[in-house]
């Protein structure tokens, strides 16, 4: 009797648990009314991620409880490090502010360790709007038209920092695949997409959406300017079925692990976080607000009037899959850093 009294009370607070998941309390939903939520962009103006930020912005506000105003603030610097440090470390820890940071926010942990001074794990992933598929590419007036060309001809690419995924990306490419890129450093933002169209360099590395936020103009009319060489995926996207992928083209398992330790980090590539010590129930508003978001019509029409898909994971997603990123062998990761040291 005894026993059957404890499952009856253990099913109780199980249901319980999940009312209370499901319904926030009326606490915690007032508590965004009349409040600014502001939304920190690790990037800065004028690029994929604050493109991103701003469509998202306009829309989130309608599913929080108490529509609060939703405001942008970009702090770039450092490859993105700077803003989830200062969101992890200072930021309110009470609902009122998220991040947007850059995509390799989680293996950062690992290649970067100085610079860093948050964990992935504790973060409040609220979602994210793209599983980006990164790409090496060249403009349609370079030489170099497949990655075979880029293995026998110096390539001329644009980069930010060597902080960055581009700078990564192609070194890796570089050393792994047998490419020749001379890697040009100190573009930042749309300085890159100039560069590339005035041809002080010839391509670079990044997502597909990324450069379609940044320079609409490039894909008007349905045109592709860029000579796809390569993509970062598990397997071929069907965008761009005729594009290898790097995990193809490596040359042995060793290299694999390092290509596919580079593409975890697409699942945070347009991602929203809350800092650490956020109440548990107003990350919960937080993550269905997002989810609401995801299906707004005119949210969806709006990033597709800028030919852009949107690929959401939920909070929950995301968070699985930083914590499987974090727990890569030691040994992978200690091969990653030499290799772009």
């Amino acid at each position: 009797m005894k026993l059957r009294q404890k499952f009856a009370a253990l099913s109780t607070a199980l249901a319980a648990i999940a009312a209370l998941a499901a319904f926030p309390p009326t606490a915690a939903a007032d508590f965004y009314k009349g409040k600014t939520v502001t939304l920190y962009v690790g990037a800065g103006a004028g690029g994929g991620y604050s493109f991103f930020g701003r469509v998202f912005a306009k829309y989130y506000d309608k599913y929080i409880p108490g529509k609060p105003n939703v405001i942008v603030v970009n702090m770039p610097g450092a490859g993105g490090t700077k803003m989830t440090n200062w969101a992890a470390n200072v930021a309110p820890k009470d609902g009122s502010a998220v991040g947007m940071p850059l995509m390799p926010v989680a293996i950062n942990q690992h290649l970067r360790p100085k610079a860093v001074r948050y964990d992935a794990t504790k973060l409040n992933w609220i979602g994210n709007m793209e599983r980006s598929i990164a790409v090496l590419f060249t403009w349609h007036t370079s030489k170099t038209k497949t990655i075979q060309d880029a293995t026998q001809r110096v390539t001329t690419m644009g980069g930010s920092g060597k902080s960055s995924p581009i700078y990564q990306m192609l070194t890796l490419s570089n050393k792994l695949l047998g490419t020749k890129f001379k890697i040009v450093l100190g573009y930042k933002g749309g300085d890159r997409a100039v560069a590339i169209e005035r041809g002080e360099v010839e391509g670079s590395f990044s997502t597909l959406q990324n450069f379609r936020a940044m320079t609409p103009h490039w894909f008007e009319g349905g045109k592709n300017p860029l000579n796809v060489l390569v993509q970062n995926a598990v397997t071929r996207s069907p965008e761009i079925p005729d594009v290898p992928t790097m995990m193809e083209l490596a040359k042995n398992d060793d290299d694999r692990k390092v290509f596919e330790y580079m593409m975890l980090q697409s699942l945070t590539g347009r991602s929203i976080f809350a800092p650490p010590g956020v109440p548990a129930e107003r990350v919960e508003i937080l993550r269905r607000a997002f989810d609401k978001t995801m299906k707004d019509p005119d949210f969806v029409a709006e990033i597709e009037k800028s030919n852009l898909k949107l690929t959401p994971s939920s909070g929950e997603e995301v968070e699985k899959a930083v914590a499987q990123l974090i727990r890569t062998p030691p040994a992978v990761v200690a091969r990653i850093r030499e290799l772009i040291k």
